[in-house]
């Protein structure tokens, strides 16, 4: 531990391992869990595998600590090709969603356990432990039983317990949904500082899509396990590359249209043309989505130039925000998230309203998109 204890005093902290993961693959007979998955992971890099159940993401996670063997492809970390490999010859530390820890051991003993195992002499176990749940900020809690810890100092045990022996890699799958939400931010914002401190590199597995993007450098988004985006937060966020990755991060207005290569025609019959660079991919003349995040719509005078006009359907006011839920007149529900400081003082549910979007809120989807 005396890296971590170096990484505390202002010494550059270790590096962290390089993750080369080409053709990966994962069939259980007819099924392919992971299929052709290849990605670089830079040293010190922190990297959130994203995606709905059945995605493909923990079959990813197991498969780089080594608990299931790959199909086909390779895994190489810094270099060396582990992808066949035991979990106990690749130096990794893992942390599952729940947290593992045995009942009859003191927190200590917990953390101390994996140097155990590893042949580490009792003084030397002791002393480093101690520093890993200092670094947890667990800092004099080793004497006590797990069942003495809440759910959130139970998860920062099981995070020392996957540092102590000073990986490089940190795979962490989903620990925290078992948390409730304020637990989860605190221990979001504690795993993002543990991850600055010790410079290693972490893979992590989660479905929450806030998670994702609050904690990681760069979010790779899976889909029948295949890799849909790999991009840093925001630019995932505001320019997704498929229509799969725009429905599933965050909340988007899916208005489909008519394209000619210049303008975009609604079901309305209204003619929009979107500004360069609103068309993603590579987009035939045809039917194509126009997509807007809610939160790019504001309400305006319903013969504004440009303005959508749509027919309320429901306000929820929600304190600071409120939700305004409308119709095009083509039926299409469109939905626009605006500060209640900024809406009109009266708003009836039936009243034709505007919503005004500025163009470099708007993304154009063709239909090869999709997939």
């Amino acid at each position: 531990m005396d890296d971590v204890v170096q990484a505390q005093t202002g010494t550059p902290p270790v590096r962290g391992a390089e993750i080369a993961v080409d053709g990966l693959a994962k069939h259980y007979g007819s099924l392919k869990a992971v299929d052709e998955f290849a990605i670089n992971i830079r040293s010190g890099e922190f990297l959130a595998l994203l995606g709905p159940s059945g995605s493909g993401k923990s079959t990813i996670l197991m498969m780089l600590a080594g608990f299931e063997v790959p199909t086909a492809g390779r895994i190489l970390i810094d270099g060396v090709d582990c992808t066949r490999l035991p979990p106990q010859k690749r130096n990794i530390g893992m942390v599952f969603q729940h947290y593992s820890l045995f009942p009859h051991m003191t927190v200590a003993d917990n953390v101390a356990f994996p140097l155990k195992m590893r042949g580490v002499g009792r003084t030397e176990r002791r002393r480093r432990a101690a520093e890993a749940l200092k670094v947890v900020r667990l800092d004099g809690y080793g004497a006590r039983m797990p069942s003495q810890l809440s759910g959130g100092q139970r998860q920062r045990v099981a995070l020392a317990r996957a540092i102590v022996y000073e990986p490089r890699l940190l795979l962490m799958d989903e620990p925290l949904s078992a948390l409730d939400k304020n637990l989860r931010e605190e221990m979001q914002l504690e795993i993002k500082r543990l991850h600055h401190e010790l410079g290693i590199t972490v893979v992590f597995v989660t479905h929450d899509q806030g998670e994702a993007l609050t904690m990681a450098d760069r979010v790779a988004i899976l889909r029948g396990g295949k890799l849909q985006q790999l991009s840093p937060a925001r630019e995932l966020y505001e320019r997704p590359a498929n229509l799969f990755a725009a429905g599933f991060i965050g909340e988007m207005n899916m208005i489909p249209a008519q394209w000619d290569g210049a303008a975009l025609t609604l079901g309305t019959g209204e003619r929009m043309v979107p500004p360069t660079g609103a068309v993603v991919g590579t987009v035939g003349q045809g039917a194509v989505t126009l997509a807007i995040r809610p939160e790019r719509l504001t309400v305006c005078d319903p013969v504004t130039p440009d303005a959508l006009q749509a027919t309320l359907r429901e306000v929820v006011y929600a304190g600071a925000g409120t939700l305004l839920i409308a119709a095009l007149p083509d039926g299409t529900e469109i939905r626009a998230r605006v500060a209640s400081a900024s809406l009109p003082p009266a708003l009836t549910e039936g009243e034709t309203i505007g919503l005004s979007c500025p163009p470099e809120a708007m993304l154009v989807y063709g239909e090869e998109a999709a997939a």
